[in-house]
């Protein structure tokens, strides 16, 4: 009886020492954490469960209980009519306000310096690709179904295509991005069917929508369905204007960007054409166009109020030579 009630003491201990390891597994803190957005609040971070599907209201102030680290980057919240009430959100949904009784992390008061906070960006890139020049030309890396069946000659895309709509923070560059890595996207059926043409990946796959999603998608507020079917419109307003226009017009043929920035001028004025690039592959095979747009534009605005909204970005050639080609489908 010695040994099964020695055995039991060290199995309860065992239990008391991992309970206590859960316990001070967060630091408790106290103030308040206002959301800019519809968040997921999960019971538990690291396994993403939110067993009622609560979310948090935007603009809406909750009080803090706890934070996961030092140099946190998940908040625990009171949601009082949750079940249970205590949950977890991402740092990026919200702005934490500290109280003096706890110890506050290096990066909460300043979020100037950071790359991955939500909604903290200048402006947008408006990213669209000509796909049969990608296709044939871009080096990347992995297998696009897409691009088999153009290239097979199974699927026709004769218009622009959604590349991505990237919230752009000047300071950060490129590396603005990844505001919530555990973002999961989940995309209706409906808005998937609308996408397919204009974003042809969808077709397929959703491996593409998902890694726009992550890097971009949730440094802004717009749930993934908003976000996706936001960007559809404006690709189709892009490709039924002068650009669309004039890419459909000479395809199969070579052209001068200096043609292509003198048409457009004619069409939106120099101001709105100085917030246009190029892209090509090997400097010669037309592949994207981007476009920079106001933080706060409106989808309903003409393609030129759209740019004359955004800041100027690089020259219009971007990389592309003098002399541009227009590739055909399945050529």
């Amino acid at each position: 009886m010695r040994t099964n009630s020695h055995f039991i003491t060290i199995i309860v201990g065992s239990i008391l020492s991992l309970s206590s390891l859960t316990a001070t597994a967060s630091i408790r803190a106290s103030g308040s954490f206002t959301a800019n957005g519809d968040c997921d609040a999960y019971q538990s971070f690291r396994k993403q469960t939110n067993p009622d599907n609560t979310q948090l209201v935007s603009n809406k102030q909750y009080a803090i209980k706890a934070i996961n680290k030092k140099e946190f980057d998940w908040v625990q919240i009171l949601i009082p009519n949750a079940s249970p009430a205590m949950r977890w959100v991402n740092k990026s949904c919200g702005n934490a306000q500290f109280n003096d009784d706890v110890i506050k992390p290096s990066s909460s008061s300043s979020t100037s310096k950071r790359c991955d906070t939500r909604n903290d960006f200048d402006s947008y890139v408006l990213a669209l690709t000509w796909q049969p020049g990608f296709c044939e030309h871009f080096k990347y890396k992995g297998n696009k179904p897409e691009c088999t069946a153009i290239n097979d000659g199974k699927l026709d895309i004769t218009h622009l295509t959604l590349h991505g709509l990237w919230p752009n923070k000047t300071s950060c560059g490129t590396k603005y991005g990844y505001c919530d890595r555990y973002a999961r996207l989940d995309l209706s059926a409906a808005t998937i069917k609308d996408i397919a043409p204009w974003m042809p990946n969808f077709y397929y796959q959703t491996k593409f929508g998902e890694y726009e999603w992550k890097k971009h998608g949730t440094c802004q507020n717009l749930d993934d369905n908003a976000y996706f079917l936001t960007a559809t419109k404006l690709v189709k307003k892009v490709d039924a204007s002068a650009i669309g226009q004039f890419i459909k017009a000479n395809i199969g043929k070579n052209v001068s960007t200096a043609s292509f920035k003198k048409n457009l001028i004619s069409h939106f004025g120099a101001d709105a054409v100085d917030r246009i690039s190029l892209a090509c592959s090997q400097g010669r095979y037309l592949n994207e166009v981007r476009l920079n747009i106001g933080k706060s534009f409106n989808v309903n605005n003409s393609v030129q109020q759209l740019l004359e909204s955004g800041p100027k970005g690089r020259p219009f050639y971007g990389n592309c030579h003098k002399k541009i080609y227009i590739e055909a489908a399945g050529k």
